[in-house]
């Protein structure tokens, strides 16, 4: 019994504040590598965040590059490249579209299936009201119907531009019996308005390369 006041001499602290000093340490470093490896898993949760919404991003942008081939009368190619992008001042291009938008949405066939094919050529330039607009008015007109009693040809002969967005277009329709016998010639001349989205997918790309549509629609027939 002499030695035991000796002994707690020694300790600087009472035995229940060690034991309690222990567990704090051994549970505290559980906790601490506990907080570590919430802290890493936030991190990498944060980076698949940011890499899926730049994998999105990438997946909204236009992949397709048009190339144009040149080849010589034998079918070789000659030369080849990237397409350039429609620029404002290629309105040949655009003239071009418009007058044969207008033609086949003009021109009545015989051919039933000729028909059909050149209202779905049209169709795919058009989007918006001017959709609308040519379902009201083939309803009224339905062109398949036309066919049994006489068929329209259509001369183009004049695409204007109004501003940059809107063209006047001008031409003639003559009417032939299904014998063949002209009829009738009436003049038009339509607005519209059109609006340049390059290509996104593959389909599209063969459809309407220029990515050129018309918008909005307004025909009526003159003098």
């Amino acid at each position: 019994m002499s030695g035991y006041p000796a002994i707690m001499e020694k300790r600087k602290e009472p035995w229940y504040l060690e034991a309690r000093n222990e567990w704090d340490s051994r549970f505290g470093a559980l906790a601490r590598g506990k907080r570590n490896w919430q802290l890493v898993a936030l991190g990498l949760l944060l980076a698949n965040v940011t890499l899926a919404g730049g994998l999105a991003w990438l997946s909204t942008q236009a992949r397709i590059t048009p190339f144009i081939v040149e080849v010589d009368r034998a079918g070789q190619a000659v030369a080849f490249g990237p397409a350039e992008r429609l620029r404002k001042s290629d309105e040949r291009l655009i003239r071009y579209q418009l007058g044969m938008v207008v033609h086949d949405l003009r021109t009545v066939l015989t051919d039933q299936e000729a028909q059909k094919e050149i209202l779905t050529r049209a169709y795919a330039y058009t989007r918006g009201p001017a959709v609308a607009f040519l379902n009201d008015w083939f309803t009224r007109k339905n062109p398949f119907e036309l066919a049994g009693r006489s068929r329209i040809e259509v001369q183009v002969q004049s695409i204007l531009p109004l501003s940059e967005t809107t063209w006047q277009v001008q031409w003639a329709e003559t009417v032939r019996s299904s014998g063949g016998r002209t009829t009738e010639t009436q003049n038009w001349q339509a607005v519209l308005t059109v609006e340049i989205d390059p290509p996104q997918t593959t389909e599209t790309l063969l459809v309407n390369p220029l990515g050129l549509y018309v918008t909005e629609i307004s025909w009526t027939q003159t003098l």
